[in-house]
């Protein structure tokens, strides 16, 4: 290497190590923040050696020469300041002649400011950061002091995210909206924004609004962890993190952590309480602003808005609205058309879960189907059968013996009618399947004790109960209260749960209904068992997203001691929430239209307020109670009002349909005609209290109850669609893919490692279902009996795997089986059929190498080189030298591959 050359390389890395960019003209782009151009071109056919610009323009040049030369001579001063003086009109600049001039070779900088020309150059033996050029030169643009962003400790997404909002902000964006998968990082991609630019802009004041209380927490430890800081100093010791726990904001926040409710109430001066619970409001109700809000329109520069596809509409935005001045940036990994419409379409990211999947961010899952009789098709209640029956409006339990037979449909199990039976089915037929059909290849020790750790999907509260009850004595823990438990609003300390789910060994089951459907990290999850079906598409897609997180295996095993791996998750659908289209809510651009509660209604026409509108919808309302009535409720209603529902309801609708009544104009008219219609309503309190109850509903556990598995099992469907995708994949790209060639080809020809794994990242690209693990599981399915089960992790782990599964798909061979467990069997056969002399010692050296091809492909002593040199040097000796122990090992390699002599 040239001096030259050297000197160059440590003054690239004093630009890097400062957040330059070091490119040369081809490759000079304008959104680069700060970037050092190597040999710019100058006036008069003039380079310099590195021309500095900060966001577009100008500001100085570096001198650069070899080692041994002394930078600070006049000829290298005078060959610089002609530099500053030289440049050309093309170029913007921020002023001329250049202020800033460095001269170096590699071990010494030094520094002028030119705008002083008789000033002295300084030694530094550093490049300015962008921040300090900035401070140094008075620069007014806004992000003109931040740093190149490195790409080291990020993910590609997260590197696109934050270098995608920088642009966007500079040229003028206000909002932008990150689409981010689950998993992929979107706190720390908003902790690695929100220090960018307190660190090196003049923001001073950046508002964190999460969807719940208890993910406030999360965000508040996210950024105390956070460390890829200059120093690497974490966060919340550089910059002051405070999340709203009473009506004031420390004036020296930085960062302000709070759900757009909690900030609405210290908008208003509410008292605010340090609690996990969500406030409630009615978002029906028009907010209204106070006069004097507690802090004013400008207090922060930015807003990040975690799980935006909930929190920036209706009443909502508003409050987003007051603060009119700042910088909006949304994330979510669920955007909605409106979501994307609220930040002007300005989409900087879009990081899919199926990406995720591909780029092994997240894992992807297998669907373990359960069907049964009171699942897909309701049931009946005989007459005579035994019923808890609950009273939902007071609260009564009794148990009563049904009066009248009755079906019930798949719509009201868990909702009014509870079937024991069915939870407990449910449960007993994933408890049987987990480890004899999910948790199998490896077959994991079945120890139930050390249950995956399974998050079940209920319906309501009343339905989570039940399914915690039953599941502790489906599963032998009747008395154990750790084994399974219910996370929901009602259940204490949520974040306490949820932490003591992801750490602690005998919590192996959590039951909720909404809270941990969305943004919580539990990594070791491995089974979503859904006992409620899902409407919306963004809802299910977060509540899948529980199941993708990645972890190691030792940690993995540290909670879960039997586990291998997590290479996927299963979803357990006992509903078939898989096998429906799902639809997305587009949300109110408004507060939404209040609706009469039944009770404030029934009170309204007591007191006489007889609108048209208000006799409508108690004339609907009774008929809907009639209808869903049984006879002996009826008959009570009649005894409490002196009047059937049914004739009630019928007169209001016959009155208001002829325009017999005379107009409602005031509550203080008499308006006798319509007093007469509800006479039987308004007159008896007993009445009303009851068509309350009958309203409310009642809730009917069915003692025991009873059903019947239709089916379980994987999908053959869905696995049948990735086989013959798969399939047509390898026909299509025989020819242009070198691994699938020569597979096709069934030459004999070595298939390295370099080539199956081109192969494995081309099938992942063209289908996240094209792992060798899903297209195994989907084979096993729609072949039963022509696919081996994969015993061991290695058998599991082994790369070769993918040329087995060509070889099937080509119906090369009849039987798909993993080469590693074969191998040594083969290795015997090899050596006893070669025709060469083999000794005994080249048997044993040889012998260590065979589950190494087993697991990677056909191998050279290059190969085994970069793997084990020891191993190589003694293969080297062993055969008398490379070329004779390559041949051996392409020898073997096809026998173990092809079981083809070489």
């Amino acid at each position: 290497m040239k001096p030259e050359e050297k000197a160059r390389i440590k003054i690239d890395q004093m630009f890097i190590d400062a957040g330059w960019a070091v490119v040369d003209r081809d490759h000079y782009a304008p959104n680069i923040t700060a970037v050092a151009i190597k040999e710019g071109l100058l006036k008069g056919n003039l380079e310099a050696d590195y021309f500095l610009f900060i966001n577009g323009k100008a500001v100085g040049i570096l001198e650069a020469k070899r080692e041994e030369v002394d930078v600070s001579n006049n000829t290298v001063c005078e060959q610089a300041a002609l530099y500053v003086r030289s440049v050309p009109n093309c170029y913007q600049a921020y002023m001329k002649p250049l202020p800033l001039i460095y001269q170096s070779n590699g071990n010494v900088v030094q520094f002028k400011d030119y705008r002083n020309a008789d000033s002295d150059y300084l030694e530094l033996n550093r490049i300015h950061t962008p921040k300090e050029i900035v401070r140094m030169l008075g620069i007014k643009d806004f992000y003109a002091g931040l740093p190149v962003l490195r790409k080291k400790g990020l993910r590609d997404c997260q590197y696109e995210a934050i270098t995608e909002l920088e642009k966007s902000f500079r040229t003028g964006q206000n909002k932008a909206l990150m689409v981010l998968a689950t998993g992929a990082g979107k706190t720390y991609t908003a902790c690695l924004a929100a220090y960018r630019f307190l660190a090196y802009t003049p923001m001073k004041r950046i508002l964190f609004l999460v969807d719940r209380n208890n993910l406030g927490k999360q965000a508040e430890g996210e950024f105390g962890r956070f460390r890829l800081t200059e120093n690497g100093d974490p966060f919340n010791t550089i910059f002051t993190v405070n999340r709203i726990r009473s009506s004031k904001v420390p004036q020296d926040s930085n960062v302000v952590i709070s759900t757009i409710q909690r900030l609405f109430s210290l908008l208003k001066g509410e008292d605010i309480e340090d609690t996990d619970n969500d406030e409630e409001y009615d978002d029906t109700k028009e907010i209204e602003f106070p006069t004097n809000p507690n802090l004013p329109p400008e207090f922060f520069d930015m807003i990040i808005i975690d799980e935006c596809h909930r929190s920036i509409y209706g009443n909502w935005k508003k409050v987003l609205d007051y603060f009119n001045t700042a910088k909006l940036v949304g994330l979510t990994a669920t955007p909605v058309p409106e979501t994307k419409a609220f930040f002007n379409s300005n989409t900087i990211v879009n990081y899919t879960l199926e990406h995720s999947i591909v780029d092994g961010v997240n894992v992807d899952y297998r669907v373990y189907r359960i069907k049964t009789r009171a699942t897909e098709e309701g049931g009946a209640i005989l007459e005579g059968d035994k019923l808890k029956r609950a009273t939902v409006y007071t609260g009564k339990v009794e148990n009563i013996s049904n009066k009248e037979a009755k079906n019930y449909t798949k719509e009201e199990l868990n909702r009014s009618i509870i079937n024991p039976a069915q939870i407990k089915l449910v449960l007993e037929t994933y408890r049987d399947a987990v480890y004899s059909e999910m948790f199998n290849e490896p077959q994991r020790e079945p120890d139930m004790n050390y249950l995956p750790k399974t998050l079940i999907f209920a319906l309501n509260e009343n339905h989570a109960t039940n399914i915690v009850r039953i599941a502790k004595e489906v599963f032998g823990h009747e008395n154990d209260d750790t084994f399974v438990q219910k996370i929901t609003y009602s259940s204490g300390d949520s974040n306490e749960l949820i932490r003591q789910f992801r750490v602690n060994r005998e919590f192996r089951i959590a039951v909720t209904c909404t809270l941990v459907a969305t943004g919580t990290d539990v990594k070791p999850l491995e089974v979503l068992l859904f006992m409620r079906d899902v409407a919306s598409e963004p809802l299910y897609i977060q509540m899948k997203g529980r199941g993708v997180r990645t972890i190691g295996d030792e940690q993995l095993r540290n909670v879960t001691p039997n586990a291998f791996s997590k290479d996927c998750f299963f979803l357990v659908d006992a509903v078939g929430v898989t096998e429906h289209d799902k639809k997305i809510t587009p949300p109110s651009d408004g507060p939404t239209t209040k609706l009469i509660t039944f009770k404030e209604l029934l009170e309204r026409i007591t007191h006489g307020n007889l609108t048209d509108d208000n006799l409508r919808l108690l004339a609907a309302r009774l008929s809907r109670l009639y209808n869903k009535s049984d006879q002996s409720q009826r008959n009570k209603f009649i005894e409490l009002a002196h009047a059937d529902m049914k004739d009630i309801s019928g007169n209001i609708y016959t009155a208001i349909e002829q325009d017999s009544l005379p107009p409602y104009v005031d509550i203080n008219k008499p308006n006798n005609e319509r007093k007469g219609l509800v006479v039987n309503i308004a007159n008896y309190p007993e009445a009303r209290e009851y068509l309350l109850i009958l309203n409310a509903g009642f809730v009917d556990t069915l003692q025991p109850g009873e059903d019947t598995l239709i089916s379980k099992g994987f999908s053959i469907e869905e696995a049948q669609i990735t086989t013959s995708a798969f399939e047509q994949y390898c026909e299509e790209h025989k020819d242009e893919v070198e691994a699938l060639r020569l597979i096709y080809n069934n030459n004999g020809s070595p298939i390295t490692y370099s080539l199956l794994k081109d192969l494995e990242n081309r099938l992942k690209m063209a289908n996240n279902r094209f792992s060798q693990s899903q297209l195994w599981n989907s084979y096993t399915i729609v072949h039963p009996k022509h696919v081996k089960i994969r015993s061991t992790k290695e058998e599991k782990d082994a790369l070769t795997n993918i040329i087995q599964l060509v070889r099937f798909a080509f119906h090369q061979i009849d039987q798909l089986e993993s080469l590693y467990p074969v191998a040594q069997q083969r290795f015997n056969l090899w050596y006893g059929q070669t025709q060469r002399n083999i000794t005994e010692k080249q048997i044993e050296i040889i012998r260590q190498v065979v589950n190494y091809i087993a697991s990677n492909g056909a191998c050279s002593i290059k190969d085994i080189r970069e793997d084990d040199k020891t191993r190589a040097s003694q293969l080297i000796r062993a055969f008398g030298g490379v070329a004779t122990a390559d041949e051996a090992l392409v020898s073997l390699s096809k026998f173990i591959i092809y079981r083809k002599i070489a």
